[in-house]
């Protein structure tokens, strides 16, 4: 049983998407504290040649305490409407835009009234819309607990995992961290190689949302984009 964890972020990039396709279980880790001004809540897409954020406005119940699943989607600020108008001003003449438009352009102009829903929700249609079978899992819906190593080492073994599978980044804390080592879980390393695709333009733009590959390619390009620039150690 592979088993990885990651924040729900907004619109993610492809090597999220390649995270979700190398487990059999993959866990949106919402029970920790939310970042303001992170990839929790937004993302950049491509419009006119320039890398531009697409942001979720948010509300904080608790302020700097508010964990993930708690944060609101501030409905005062939010323009589902703006956003689209964003969106076909970017792709609407692209060749993935029609996908876009019929599978995810209801979730944004309509979001629930929390974040991680919203964020769940299209994160969850998109991988299966490019062929992902991995069952997704929200750790609020877990009886976890713990921090950091211990928190990510509790959810693995509550799920009986075998392997976890951490972004690279990671590595420098947890090959320090035993408990896994301890618990007979291996640990392997996403290390994804972002590959180039058309943009309409000279030169590339990497780490966009998958909104761009999508767009500007198709559902099958994007698919084969994820699995070219999947690597694990």
């Amino acid at each position: 049983m592979r088993v990885a964890v990651m924040q729900p972020t907004f619109l993610p990039w492809l090597g999220y998407f390649a995270l979700i396709n190398s487990v059999d279980k993959f866990v949106f880790l919402d029970v920790v504290q939310f970042e303001s001004r992170s990839w929790q809540q937004r993302n950049r897409i491509l419009i006119n040649s320039k890398a531009h954020w697409l942001t979720v406005p948010t509300t904080l119940p608790s302020g700097r305490s508010t964990l993930i699943n708690q944060v609101l989607i501030n409905k005062e600020h939010y323009s589902g409407l703006s956003l689209l108008k964003t969106l076909k001003q970017a792709y609407e003449n692209k060749p993935g835009f029609e996908y876009i438009e019929m599978n995810l352009f209801q979730a944004i102009l309509s979001p629930p009234d929390q974040l991680s829903l919203l964020n769940v929700g299209l994160i969850t249609k998109i991988a299966q819309s490019l062929g992902s079978n991995t069952v997704f899992i929200s750790a609020s819906d877990l009886n976890v607990s713990g921090s950091k190593a211990d928190l990510l080492l509790d959810i693995s073994k509550t799920l009986g995992a075998t392997t976890y599978v951490s972004p690279l980044g990671s590595r420098v804390y947890l090959d320090e961290y035993s408990g896994f080592s301890d618990s007979g879980i291996s640990l392997e390393y996403q290390n994804f190689n972002h590959p180039t695709y058309p943009q309409g333009q000279d030169s590339f733009i990497s780490h966009l949302s998958v909104i761009d590959a999508i767009c500007n390619t198709n559902l099958d390009a994007t698919r084969d984009l994820i699995h070219e620039g999947s690597n694990l150690e």
